[in-house]
């Protein structure tokens, strides 16, 4: 695959977001797309950018990644989905996997599991396109 993979990460906490994206940084063929804070500007960026992949955390303080999700695929949206979440509880995990999520990642995010999750979407996308 030659152009890299286009992501825009969507997470509320700060120091979070900057984590994942130095992370995103160390990662061979992956490109930030974009990096909201809250979930319409998560929309907004998706809507806009057409990135391949969104890196979605579930509790923001106006509203749940869920809701987007569900949004996302309501309106036949493209973006792969990665949701990376401290919630542990059976209910959401399962409700994502329904949503359509490509996998999920629970916090603390580590860099090595991020690497693998994000080695996978690629092989899916090389299969896909292959």
């Amino acid at each position: 695959m030659s152009a890299n993979i286009r992501v825009v990460i969507a997470e509320d906490d700060l120091q979070i977001a900057e984590i994942q994206k130095r992370f995103l940084e160390r990662i061979e063929g992956f490109e930030l797309a974009g990096l909201a804070h809250g979930l319409e500007e998560a929309r907004d960026l998706v809507d806009i950018l057409k990135p391949e992949l969104l890196l979605l955390d579930v509790q923001f303080p106006k509203g749940n990644g869920l809701e987007l999700l569900r949004d996302l695929r309501a309106n036949h949206c493209a973006t792969d989905v990665i949701l990376i979440t401290a919630a542990r509880e059976i209910d959401t995990l399962r409700a994502a996997l329904h949503g359509g999520i490509f996998d999920y990642i629970l916090k603390p995010l580590v860099f090595e599991r991020l690497k693998e999750a994000l080695a996978n979407y690629a092989l899916h996308l090389e299969k896909l396109t292959g």
